[in-house]
């Protein structure tokens, strides 16, 4: 409808106005989303490392990216309808700024799970370089904003890197149940928005790959999900001793003889986690091909860690050479890596600074 004057009516003139006013506040300060984001990304890390339950309403945030992947279609095409380019403006504007949310909320928590491991700096290397990738609007649009398979591919992308920090403090999900969870909801969005997908891509080439795409990343993410960071859950607290009074650790070592070995090494870790979670995790025991499973459980919502320990009493004939105590989780995400070494002779063993590393 319009007004006697043959000019939008108040409604619609009220919500072009609105769209107009948020255009301009972004453009002047781009930079606000993504700094409150990543702020509220860093307080949501220390309150998980706190063990405070306000961490979960914060993180609650970040779960908008899903309805929205679903509705941003319509409402593209809702708002089309009534004016060209208002639609196409909007919903690329809100995408863009729910993505900003997602990933820079996200950070903190992948940046403090992440571990010295070639494939979990990749991971979060990748999304920190999304990230800024969503800041920067002439790259956006051109290379995300522009068509429609790229669009809800980074918007799923970005959900799932969510979903993988909000699951666990959410809904007290273990992270080994969280990741499938956040796969599975990524191939199912993905073929609700199939059609809208295939109708933007102009070949039968190009139909193909994206179809074969929707079933293959999320197979490939399972692939590797054990070059995952295990986001909310924080090791303060890691070493190799040989004895442990009241679940307080003795001195760490970092080298021991063959003699000193019989009386037994224990591998110590204290690991933060939500309050609420209840999370297995794995000490993996290797000596060159050999490898032991020793699983323990924690549970979150105690500041100073939840403190737990394997000790190994049983060696090989030859245990001569580097060990590594890897903590785990059950699907194979690093929390922690710890390094000794067994040495020939009746040497006393070497106290070391928890923060010394072997080569």
């Amino acid at each position: 409808m319009s007004d006697d004057a043959g000019r939008p009516a108040p409604r619609r003139r009220g919500l072009q106005a609105l769209i107009a006013r948020g255009a301009k506040l972004h453009a002047r300060a781009p930079w606000v989303v993504p700094l409150v984001s990543f702020l509220a990304g860093w307080v949501g890390f220390a309150l998980v490392k706190r063990g405070e339950g306000a961490a979960r309403w914060i993180a609650l945030i970040a779960l908008l990216g899903w309805p929205w992947m679903l509705a941003e279609p319509f409402v593209r095409r809702f708002l089309e309808r009534r004016k060209r380019g208002v639609g196409k403006f909007f919903a690329n504007m809100v995408s863009q700024w729910l993505q900003q949310e997602l990933l820079f909320f996200s950070l903190p928590l992948l940046i403090g799970a992440t571990q010295w491991d070639a494939g979990q700096i990749a991971f979060t290397t990748l999304a920190a370089s999304a990230a800024i990738l969503s800041t920067v609007d002439p790259v956006y649009e051109r290379y995300v904003a522009r068509r429609a398979p790229r669009r809800l591919f980074f918007h799923a992308y970005c959900s799932w890197i969510a979903a993988l920090v909000v699951l666990p403090m959410v809904l007290h999900l273990p992270i080994e149940k969280a990741l499938p969870i956040s796969l599975a909801a990524v191939f199912v969005s993905l073929v609700i928005a199939l059609p809208l997908s295939l109708r933007a891509l102009k070949t039968r080439l190009t139909r193909g790959a994206w179809i074969v795409s929707v079933v293959a990343i999320p197979v490939l993410l399972w692939a590797v999900r054990d070059e995952v960071p295990a986001a909310g859950l924080v090791v303060t607290q890691a070493r190799i001793t040989q004895s442990v009074e009241e679940l307080v650790p003795g001195e760490p070592l970092s080298r021991l003889t063959a003699d000193e070995l019989q009386r037994g090494v224990i591998a110590f870790g204290a690991i933060r986690a939500p309050a609420g979670l209840s999370q297995k995790v794995v000490f993996r025991w290797k000596h060159g091909e050999e490898s032991e499973r020793i699983v323990a459980e924690i549970h979150g919502g105690r500041e100073e860690g939840f403190r737990l320990y394997s000790r190994k009493r049983l060696f090989p004939a030859d245990p001569l050479g580097w060990w590594t105590v890897d903590l785990l989780t059950p699907q194979g995400q690093l929390l922690k890596r710890l390094r000794f070494v067994v040495v020939a002779g009746a040497a006393t063993a070497e106290p070391v600074n928890p923060a010394r590393t072997a080569p």
